[in-house]
């Protein structure tokens, strides 16, 4: 009965019927994937060999099983190596087809796919000969920043009336098990669209069931998920991993329901991991009998749809689709676009004033954020560090796993305590969840970990899924006791004044520490195959953290979000992929300042108000030069006046006699008048000079001071710029900041 399932799945999938999804990114490279060279596109449609017994279905694109009627998206492209999915379409005017559009999600190196329309020849998916558009052209395109991408490519072949279109697989890295299409066309020399939007329509998971509908087989189901041995990958066969599926993914697989992954991508997965067709059938039947009770998910919940990412509407929807984030579809092309959400009436401070409460999970982004396959870790930390993981306190203190000495667990405490603990009413959820952040964070030093900037790739791919792990199993007891609803109501315990309306619990920055920036890889020879695509990485996670758990307006020196360190790494993602995100920026930086602006003050640089992380230079960024270019210099004038002017009027509110500073009181640890303190520098500070310990001029006031010139000879306003060097002066009466006003 299993067996028969599985071909009909198959049979789905390659006609474009059924189910969406494509890979489950699970566990199983051990660190040691590899990225197949071109050369893969040659392979035969139909492999020598098939290790693992995966179905593999029709592999001959001029008889295909096609479906009646509009085609059904997506399509997916995943099985053994050689796989291929064959739809016809309807083109009248075919016989002028230049190109073939697609906008696909996961193909992630080059040649994973290839394409023909009728009986021309395959052409390999690569960044050699596809134009991407879009966003995803300037972070490393196939391969790069970006999971989902829109691209086209030159095609021959096409006739008027019927055309077959195919998609092939090619060959696996170990880690993925195909790519998925979204959308597709026939285009002419001129860019339009040769077939009809008619001819398409979208799948609906909401009519989807058990492909095994008893109780037993849905309970052998869980049981496999829960305890079933797994291979590595099927070119890793004699690799039996350490890890079961519920160890990489959420325990019960609530994520696989909720971001409706279809019944053949599961069954698919559990075959590459070594299981047999019957079992994936049994593992499907068993997600999808989750829907009862934890509800449908909502229209965003695929794949392919970025977590969290930001849009208009998002909190008004159910707190559980919130993870599913707004969709593809609110990811703009151009920056700039975000404008328009942030000061929905005109350009004014009031909209961004430091004092106001800006909501950065409904304000769309031109970045597109990770999908739920790069949540996923691809290598388990048992099959990374063996027993030194397993017996670990950050294992322990997760669940209750090991011989680790502490002696609570996250899960067990949430069990306990319910919604008094989660809400901060009883015991400390806070304390609990920063004590095992710490875990990872500084007292997790595994064997053979390397060292810090100068990390192989091996060793980069364990330490990031290991702090992959820990995000995913946050996210997983998030979700299993509605922390996202009641978190507000636990920073409403702490005090804190800024309160988002959901969110995550505690100081440690689950989101912002899986960056490949923090967890100190080399940009230039990382794991992600180039410096903007390490670059990407490191902006989509510090992102995530702005939207999950930005402080609540009651954060603690570089908890639970660094924000210099995110300002930083704008610049370092613009210089390496020659786009500039203005709009971004500013958002951030005007949370960051919200977040300051607590009614702490200067007397606590730490938990209060401070130069560091609010600096209106930050925004401009060196203008046209700089982040703005391209901007009309109107627009880029209008916004640096707005933040400048409402900066100022919240810094020239504090006396600055008692405001933290070198040579009096300065903040703990704070010796150097450097870029990272957050106290002012000594009284008598020269900008431009070396002075004191760690001598350095990359600091707050030798930088306002070569500047505040340059923003003035860019437009913005004279009498803002005015007020600021007065400011200046008077906290640096020995800088000559005098000479600056005009």
């Amino acid at each position: 009965m299993a067996n028969k399932i599985i071909s009909i799945l198959r049979i789905f999938a390659v006609t474009a019927i059924a189910i969406s999804a494509l890979d489950l990114a699970g566990c199983g490279n051990g660190g040691g994937g590899s990225t197949p060279s071109a050369a893969a596109s040659t392979a035969s449609p139909a492999p020598t060999s098939n290790p693992t017994g995966l179905t593999t279905g029709p592999t001959n694109p001029t008889s295909p099983q096609t479906q009646a009627g509009a085609t059904a998206l997506p399509l997916e492209v995943l099985g053994v190596d050689g796989s291929v999915v064959t739809v016809s379409v309807n083109a009248p005017n075919g016989s002028a087809t230049a190109r073939l559009w697609l906008q696909a999600n996961n193909l992630s190196y080059d040649a994973k796919g290839s394409v023909k329309v009728n009986n021309g020849p395959w052409v390999d998916l690569t960044n050699a000969n596809v134009t991407i558009e879009g966003g995803g052209r300037y972070y490393g395109g196939i391969g790069g920043g970006f999971d989902t991408l829109k691209m086209s490519v030159p095609v021959s072949g096409a006739v008027n009336g019927a055309n077959l279109v195919s998609f092939r697989f090619n060959k696996t890295d170990g880690i993925t098990s195909g790519y998925r299409v979204l959308a597709f066309n026939l285009l002419d020399a001129s860019g339009n669209q040769l077939v009809s939007s008619a001819s398409f329509t979208e799948d609906d998971p909401t009519r989807w069931t058990p492909p095994l509908s008893s109780a037993a087989d849905i309970a052998t189901g869980k049981q496999l998920w829960q305890s079933a041995q797994l291979i590595e990958s099927p070119i890793n066969v004699g690799h039996v991993l350490k890890a079961h599926c519920m160890d990489c993914h959420a325990a019960d697989g609530s994520d696989l329901q909720r971001f409706n992954y279809s019944n053949y991508a599961i069954a698919v997965r559990a075959q590459f991991h070594g299981l047999t067709s019957g079992q994936g059938a049994q593992i499907a039947s068993y997600i999808r009998s989750l829907n009862s009770t934890l509800g449908v998910p909502g229209p965003h919940c695929r794949p392919w749809n970025p977590p969290y990412q930001p849009g208009p509407g998002l909190d008004a929807g159910d707190v559980r689709n919130w993870t599913c984030g707004a969709g593809l579809e609110s990811v703009s092309d151009n920056d700039i676009d975000t404008l328009n959400t942030v000061f929905p009436n005109g350009i004014s401070k009031d909209a961004i004033a430091t004092g106001s409460h800006l909501n950065a999970r409904e304000i769309p982004i031109s970045l597109q954020l990770p999908d739920w396959n790069h949540w996923v870790p691809h290598v388990h930390p048992k099959d990374a560090w063996g027993d030194y993981f397993t017996n670990s306190n950050l294992n322990k203190q997760y669940a209750g796993e090991g011989t680790g000495n502490a002696t609570y667990n996250m899960r067990a405490q949430l069990t306990a305590g319910g919604a008094s603990y989660a809400t901060g009413h009883t015991g400390d959820i806070f304390n609990d969840l920063y004590y095992w952040g710490n875990e990872l964070g500084s007292d997790f030093t595994p064997p053979n970990e390397g060292t810090t900037g100068a990390y192989t790739v091996p060793q980069q791919q364990n330490l990031y899924a290991t702090a992959q792990w820990q995000l995913i199993k946050s996210w997983e007891l998030a979700q299993d006791f509605n922390l996202e609803a009641q978190c507000p109501q636990a920073w409403a315990a702490h005090n804190a004044p800024k309160i988002e309306t959901r969110g995550w619990c505690g100081y440690w920055r689950f989101a912002f520490n899986v960056s490949p920036h923090i967890l100190g890889f080399p940009v230039n020879n990382s794991m992600f195959g180039s410096p903007v695509a390490d670059l990407t990485k490191a902006n989509q996670w510090y992102e995530m953290q702005l939207l999950l758990n930005p402080g609540n307006g009651a954060h603690l020196v570089h908890l639970p979000l660094d924000w210099q360190y995110a300002y930083g790494l704008f610049d370092d993602l613009s210089a390496a992929s020659g786009r500039t995100e203005p709009a971004r920026k500013l958002v951030f930086v005007v949370k960051g300042a919200q977040e300051m602006d607590n009614g702490v003050g200067v007397t606590d640089v730490n938990r209060g108000w401070t130069t560091r992380d609010t600096s209106p230079m930050d925004v401009w960024d060196f203008g046209q030069s700089g982040i703005w270019k391209g901007v009309a210099p109107a627009t880029e004038q209008a916004v640096v006046n707005a933040f400048l002017t409402t900066w100022l009027d919240r810094t020239t509110s504090f006396d600055v006699s008692t405001w933290q500073r070198l040579g009096a009181n300065p903040a703990s640890g704070e010796v150097g008048c450097g870029w990272s303190i957050r106290s002012l520098c000594w009284s008598n500070y020269v900008p431009g000079t070396l002075q004191g310990p760690t001598p350095t001029v990359a600091n707050f006031p030798s930088w306002a001071f070569t500047r505040i010139p340059l923003m003035r000879g860019e437009g913005v306003d004279g009498s803002q710029l005015n007020r600021f060097a007065n400011w200046m002066n008077t906290a640096y009466p020995s800088g000559n900041f005098a000479s600056l006003v005009k």
